[in-house]
């Protein structure tokens, strides 16, 4: 059966484009179709079946004045455009997957800091003169805090 469908498929792409088709019933009833005219004088029902090919294609040249900016445009001035169009859609596309790659990175980093501080029972933080300081409950709630913030915004 698949044999048959592809038989069938390669004699339509062979057709001429705009040939003559004859269809008639000869003398068994059947119904045959030809691009030559029936030869048996038996026959009933003969009809020309008028097939005729793709109309040419309109010219699309612009015949005014080449300053009219409103009027069709080439084919090379469409594909200007499509090519534009389409460089902007994949910068829009790059510039989206490096925000997410972005966020993702300090979803991560909020994480682990909302883990540290959380999680660490005597936490040190630097204090801007080259030491260390021991963080207080009210420093650790107001990072936790902090955290929790940057998680939600960053975690979708």
């Amino acid at each position: 059966m698949r044999y048959l469908v592809i038989i069938l498929w390669l004699s339509f792409i062979n057709m001429p484009v705009s040939a003559q088709f004859y269809k008639w019933v000869d003398e068994n009833g059947k119904t045959q179709y030809s691009d030559q005219p029936p030869i048996s004088a038996n026959i009933q029902n003969e009809q020309k079946l008028k097939i005729y090919s793709a109309p040419a294609p309109v010219s699309t040249a612009n015949t005014e004045d080449e300053s009219d900016t409103n009027g069709p445009k080439t084919l090379a001035e469409e594909r200007l455009e499509y090519d534009k169009r389409r460089q902007e859609r994949l910068e829009q596309k790059s510039q989206q997957e490096a925000k997410a790659e972005e966020n993702k990175q300090k979803c991560v980093d909020a994480k682990s800091r909302l883990r540290v501080f959380s999680e660490s029972p005597r936490l040190r933080m630097p204090d801007g003169e080259g030491g260390l300081v021991y963080v207080d409950d009210n420093v650790r709630q107001q990072k936790i805090n902090e955290a929790n913030e940057a998680v939600k915004t960053y975690c979708n």
